[in-house]
């Protein structure tokens, strides 16, 4: 059996490369990584630091170099948004590396592990593995073919080879937070639908309530009692046998049936509140790196389309007489669109987590208007139901606003309307 540690383990390796993982992994394949091994954990933490401060010089000896010779020959309306866009692309980066000590993904992964308890049981995460060491090459893939795309034309000089390297790298740091932040708001939207797949269940037996009456009537043989025959329910133990007699009125039948779903739905309901909490742990710990990455998507987003949009102006590109300039209006296109895929990916993964963990609230509903059997059990949606009000199931990018859909939408207005002023400014 693969357990939720096991599947994501390709991601914390890639993530322990970039520095993003300062701490073992741990040797038993289980949810909880070996704590007691001072050497390897000194080690990561030492290689988180080294990422941290390279990033950190990198970004001084970019600035100062831009500073000496590119930005004294640009208008200060060309180097303002330049500055902005590095300054927040360096504090995406090293805010995940600063950030990566509080061992998120570690404590995702207990979270998740004691969740599968209760959904999941002995099923295997081999998919889950799978899925992600599928998505883990196609972004290695993807980031390598635009980095490739980005240096054609350019010189291969010794500076500009050391100010692409930390480019690159803090490309690689940014995007795997990214993808280590969706992977886990994927897997919680898995743990929510199934919940909820649990639930319906539920809704579906109550639903065939009424069939209770109708199979009583077809059995009327309680008059005929064997003492020898035993009924064993579900819901029992083993050791808990009934032998008065073969078939119970439907009252106690109707007991037996959902004696277990008292037991069933408490669990069900602590299980809840585990992934809500994991919710406020995604908002906490990913939530300034998020902020900052749809902040220097939207900036790099409005400039790169600007840019490729201007270019009509020039006559060698726009008639593609010059092959160097129609490839870097294809390469500014091609960088507006990973950055609008970026955005995309985050609010929509965001929003589909989020969506399926208020239809909890809707399943619980239904249950509570079927009236349930049990006193015990309705006692226990209705502690479910008042859960559901008193927790917030959105994901939010530090508290700034809501990731989902609606976010597209402003960010495109938005985008449009700046980059129209922009060219009518030009």
């Amino acid at each position: 059996m693969t357990c939720i540690y096991g599947a994501l383990g390709p991601l914390f390796v890639v993530s322990r490369v970039l520095g993003l993982a300062p701490y073992p992994r741990g040797n038993t394949g289980t949810a909880t990584a070996d704590v007691t091994r001072d050497s390897p954990r000194r080690f990561y933490a030492l290689h988180n630091y080294i990422m941290l401060f390279y990033m950190l010089a990198w970004f001084i000896f970019d600035m100062t170099w831009q500073s000496i010779y590119r930005y004294p020959k640009l208008s200060s309306r060309n180097v303002i948004p330049i500055v902005i866009r590095s300054c927040t692309f360096v504090a995406a980066c090293l805010s995940s590396l600063i950030l990566s000590h509080r061992r998120s993904l570690r404590i995702f992964c207990s979270r998740i592990a004691l969740a599968d308890t209760v959904l999941l049981g002995k099923s295997s995460n081999t998919k889950t593995r799978l899925l992600l060491i599928i998505g883990i090459t196609a972004v290695l893939v993807s980031s390598c073919f635009v980095t490739l795309c980005d240096m054609n034309g350019r010189r291969t000089d010794f500076i500009t080879l050391l100010r692409m390297s930390g480019g690159i790298v803090g490309s690689f740091i940014a995007t795997f937070m990214i993808v280590q932040s969706l992977v886990t708001v994927l897997i919680l939207k898995n743990r929510f639908s199934t919940l909820n797949e649990r639930l319906s269940a539920i809704l579906r037996v109550n639903c065939e309530e009424n069939g209770l009456e109708t199979l009583a009537s077809m059995l009327d043989i309680s008059n005929k009692v064997n003492a020898a025959d035993s009924v064993i329910f579900v819901g029992d133990p083993p050791s808990v046998k009934h032998p008065k007699t073969l078939f119970l009125s439907v009252n106690k039948l109707r007991r037996q049936v959902f004696y277990h779903d008292r037991h069933y739905i408490r669990s069900l309901r602590q299980t809840h509140a585990i992934l809500c909490d994991v919710i406020q742990m995604i908002n906490s710990d990913y939530g300034l790196q998020i902020l900052l990455i749809i902040s220097y998507a939207f900036m790099s987003f409005v400039m790169f389309t600007f840019l490729a949009l201007d270019a009509e102006i020039d006559p060698s590109v726009a008639d593609c007489n010059e092959e160097e300039s129609c490839v870097r209006v294809l390469m500014n296109f091609c960088v507006s669109c990973t950055c609008i895929i970026k955005v995309m990916s985050i609010a929509g993964t965001c929003h589909a987590a989020s969506a399926e963990a208020s239809r909890t609230s809707t399943v619980v509903q239904k249950l509570l208007s079927q009236a349930p059997v049990s006193s015990d059990m309705n006692a226990e949606l209705q502690l479910f139901s008042q859960q559901m009000w008193n927790i917030d199931t959105k994901f939010t990018a530090f508290g700034f606003f809501e990731l989902n859909l609606n976010l597209l939408c402003s960010i495109a207005g938005t985008a449009t309307t700046y980059i129209v002023v922009l060219l009518q400014l030009k």
